[in-house]
């Protein structure tokens, strides 16, 4: 049993140490809300739990499928760890819970990678450090709460970095597990997998001082056998049992993985993106830079240094912008801040814990008064507002998420009043801070969330509309419609939307989507409207509409 919190004098100030209960407590209440508790949200999340649904329901489970149709965006290892998943607690949860909680495994997993490689390299409170400053990353929150291969690339990358932490010390496991990092990192997203892992390794081979070569040699040996092997197994599957995909895949990852001026191009939207992502991160961290300069070449500042560079030039010259895409700058980012957290001067920590303070107080009231809103009209400016964003809401509200909310804001309330200054106050108020809002999310605003993010009630709507016409898996042409909408349809119908010609030219429906301010496409004039939906407005504004194919009416030749 984990000791209780113990409040230690000492003649500057006064030091709390964090149990383990209590940072496993934490942990959960931050990555299980919003993870569990609701159907597939539109975006990322509907579309991998789609796909992990079609290798439960189709045994689709070396070719990844959205609506019946290879994907070819990235490798299945998260897709196969959400359909283990929902295979064994799918009888105890909703089957897109239970998907869901293979990210909430990836979550954990990075987060307390992080911790155990800080303390490796420095020592244990920094490693606590590690684990309050991840959750409190603003970034990261989002994406941790939705089904996101790229929270398993963030965990690779963690544990790749154990690893070579763990290499001065133990270099046959720390070997065999960087290499089971890389391997797991190729594995969730290709090629960038590779390259945010394994030219890592060059600087442990050039620049650890700390390592006897021999045993380095041996354990770098194996690691990458290791990796060599989890890289090579799904494709030289693919090459036996699937070959057309494997070089669709191919194809496609040589081409995503070719360095481009894109970004650079947009430079501004570039620095933006990645400085809010990364906050309050990177003024810490470039802070530890600064303080470090004179012992960068030691070895855990080069590896984190190393690794924060790589990431950078990954994430900035390869794929789309896109913030999901920047998930792989963390890991660095949080072992660094944390190594200069616990050191910073009295002023510096007590700004950091104060900016916390502040923001977290404005928001999570902004929260509440927002609810109050939604839920009864006052105040009357900000329901206006809500209205406008989802007009079609109906107002619903549950005591038990309601009891769950009160209890965060409460917590919270009485962390600001209770908790005295020690070290790692700012970072444990970080976390606390990101784990109200989300939880607040997660509770208070579940309903409206749902009703603007869910497919569900859409696609039970269009399926009773479908069945009206045609019987069960007649085939649907779709324009406009995206994987993400595709896969949701999917999921909770099994409506199969295609969006070839080939189907606009033979199925006898059609479905036509637009999301945004897009323009929602044209069926053509032999097609008629049996059903039409408008959900949202602005950004979040959705319009589906339902056609079937005109009857073809013969003509009769006129006689003489």
């Amino acid at each position: 049993m984990s000791p209780p919190m113990e409040f230690i004098d000492t003649p500057r100030n006064r030091s709390i140490e964090l149990p383990l209960w209590f940072l496993v407590a934490l942990t959960l209440a931050y990555a299980l809300p919003g993870n569990v508790g609701h159907a597939p949200w539109r975006g990322d999340d509907a579309l991998h739990i789609g796909i992990a649904f079609e290798m439960l329901h189709d045994g689709h489970w070396l070719v990844p499928t959205v609506a019946g149709l290879p994907w070819n965006d990235s490798p299945p290892l998260l897709h196969w760890l959400g359909a283990i998943t929902g295979a064994l607690l799918g009888w105890l949860l909703p089957l897109a819970d239970a998907i869901r909680l293979g990210t909430v495994l990836a979550v954990v997993g990075a987060l307390w990678l992080l911790r155990e490689t800080a303390r490796l390299l420095f020592d244990d409170t920094v490693g606590t450090a590690a684990l309050l400053l991840g959750i409190g990353s603003i970034g990261l929150v989002v994406h941790a709460h939705e089904a996101q291969p790229m929270m398993l690339l963030m965990a690779s990358q963690a544990a790749n970095l154990y690893g070579l932490a763990l290499m001065p010390r133990d270099a046959k496991r720390g070997g065999l597990i960087a290499g089971a990092a890389a391997g797991a990192a190729f594995l969730t997203n290709g090629l960038h997998g590779l390259l945010l892992t394994l030219p890592l390794w060059v600087l442990l081979a050039l620049g650890c001082r700390e390592c006897r070569q021999g045993a380095l040699r041996g354990g770098l040996l194996r690691g990458l056998g290791l990796a060599l092997l989890l890289s090579v197994l799904w494709p030289i599957a693919l090459a036996i049992w699937a070959p057309a995909h494997l070089t669709d895949w191919w194809r496609q990852e040589l081409a995503e993985s070719l360095p481009h001026a894109g970004h650079l191009a947009r430079l501004r939207a570039t620095s933006e993106q990645i400085g809010w992502f990364t906050w309050p991160l990177w003024p810490v961290a470039v802070y530890a830079l600064w303080r470090r300069r004179h012992a960068l070449r030691n070895y855990p500042h080069a590896l984190l240094l190393s690794g924060l560079v790589l990431s950078l030039l990954v994430v900035v010259t390869t794929g789309t912008l896109r913030p999901a895409n920047a998930l792989p700058l963390l890991p660095a980012f949080i072992v660094l801040a944390a190594s200069e957290v616990t050191r910073l001067r009295r002023g510096a920590a007590n700004l950091f814990d104060w900016f916390g303070i502040m923001t977290f107080c404005a928001l999570g009231i902004f929260v509440w008064l927002a609810w109050s809103a939604s839920q009864f009209g006052w105040p009357a400016p900000l329901a206006r507002n809500v209205l406008r964003l989802a007009p079609d809401f109906v107002p619903s509200w549950s005591w038990l998420l309601l009891i769950l909310a009160l209890g965060l804001s409460i917590a919270w309330i009485v962390a600001l009043v209770r908790m005295p200054y020690f070290p790692l106050r700012g970072a444990l108020r970080w976390a606390l801070g990101v784990t109200l809002l989300w939880g607040l999310a997660a509770t208070l605003w579940l309903p409206w969330i749902d009703h603007t993010k869910s497919y569900e009630t859409i696609s039970n709507q269009m399926a009773r509309h479908v069945l009206q016409y045609v019987p069960p898996g007649t085939c649907i042409a779709s324009r406009g419609a995206g994987d993400s909408q595709r896969a949701a349809f999917y999921f909770h119908e099994q409506l199969r939307l295609d969006p070839s010609a080939t189907a606009a030219a033979s199925c006898p429906l059609m479905i036509t989507f637009a999301s945004g301010r897009s323009d929602e496409p044209a069926a053509g004039a032999d097609w008629l409207v049996v059903w039409t939906h408008q959900r949202g407005r602005g950004r979040q504004a959705d319009s589906i509409t339902l056609w079937r194919r005109a009857p073809v009416v013969a003509v009769a030749a006129a006689t003489p």
